[in-house]
């Protein structure tokens, strides 16, 4: 959520969200910069200016919920970082990344040219995001290329958040150097998981799909680091073109040398950024997805690893795997086709991404 604040003339600032008196007493007794939204008026506290609002803009900041979290740019922009009522909150630390994954769904210019955020900047939207959310995520980009300052913000949340589950997205290449991961362990909240991706059974297949050489050793050493300290990890396994006739192998190695790992979570495209651009290339349907991936998933169930579907509508999944299937698109970039009406299970289906849609509408069954 976006809107512009007429007659703002300060700096950039986090500022959370109260609708009633009781969230306006909670927080200025917190000391935090807050906007009062009532009676058609938007209230910065604790100056007490009244911020000029168009009649239309002030319908969306009506949507607002108490204990939400905004950043107010200099212009008067008003965006939303946090929203009380969601479970899918997260910090996007930084667009750079030091792969560029063929099938990424975000664009090359971006990791290049893209804005990273500081950990003071990090922080102050945490000082403001209540103590008992429940989950949070950090991601990038890769949020490690700011540096070692990420572990300042990521000691403030272990000693802010005693109850929050946080999940980290990251290509786990850092961690291959012994440094980075000291500091991680002596910082990370309790109850965190690193989400790495893992993108072949070997450095050729890897390699090709992050387009950057050394990945594959740098990443399967950080795993083995990781793992040595008992850090949680799911490993994040994106099918592609490219990958599919080896993900067999991918489930071996993972039984073999990495089966100390919480999870492993298979993930089916989103067709932007990058994967679009290489469509020719990485494009692969989700129902052909599935059977290329079947006896991988249950070669690692078999052998006691936890496997869950990401991303896959139910139509392209045989039903006695449905119970592995996540609904993780946000509901801002889900689609459903007219077909979906007539099927039986769509209330439990997660949809297909806005953005696969037209490659996959083809796919579509009348009815499961």
């Amino acid at each position: 959520m976006r809107i512009k604040l007429i007659n703002y003339k300060q700096g950039n600032r986090v500022v959370s969200v109260a609708k009633n008196d009781a969230v306006k007493a909670d927080l200025l007794q917190s000391g935090l910069d807050f906007l009062l939204i009532a009676n058609s008026k938007a209230v910065l506290y604790p100056t007490m200016e009244v911020l000029d609002i168009a009649q239309k803009e002030y319908a969306k900041l009506l949507s607002c919920n108490d204990y939400d979290v905004c950043t107010l740019w200099s212009d008067g922009t008003l965006y939303r970082c946090y929203d009380d009522s969601s479970l899918d909150n997260f910090f996007f630390v930084t667009s750079h990344c030091n792969s560029n994954c063929i099938m990424c769904p975000s664009p090359e210019f971006t990791r290049k040219k893209g804005e990273s955020m500081r950990a003071e900047e990090l922080i102050e939207i945490a000082r403001h995001i209540p103590d008992d959310t429940k989950h949070l995520t950090i991601t990038g980009g890769e949020p490690f290329m700011i540096g070692k300052q990420i572990f300042d913000f990521i000691g403030f949340l272990s000693r802010k958040f005693y109850n929050t589950e946080f999940l980290i997205l990251t290509n786990g290449r850092i961690f291959s150097i012994t440094t980075y991961v000291e500091l991680l362990k002596k910082t990370i909240p309790a109850n965190t998981t690193l989400g790495i991706p893992l993108h072949g059974s070997t450095e050729a297949v890897h390699d090709a799909i992050t387009q950057t050489r050394g990945s594959f050793l740098q990443t399967t050493v950080g795993l083995r680091k990781l793992l040595c300290e008992k850090i949680k990890i799911e490993l994040r396994l994106v099918v592609n073109r490219l990958n599919a006739d080896d993900f067999y192998n991918m489930a071996k190695l993972i039984v073999n040398e990495f089966a100390e790992i919480d999870h492993v979570s298979i993930m089916a495209m989103e067709m932007t950024g990058n994967a679009f651009v290489n469509k020719g290339s990485v494009w692969i349907s989700y129902r052909e997805s599935f059977e290329k991936i079947e006896q991988s998933i249950l070669l690692l169930i078999k052998n006691g690893i936890d496997v869950r579907l990401f991303n896959f509508p139910l139509y392209t999944v045989k039903a006695k795997y449905w119970t592995l299937c996540e609904k993780s698109i946000s509901s801002d970039k889900i689609r459903y086709n007219s077909k979906c009406n007539d099927c039986v299970v769509r209330d439990a289906c997660g949809g297909i991404f806005a953005g696969t849609y037209n490659m996959e509408k083809d796919e579509l069954v009348t009815q499961i």
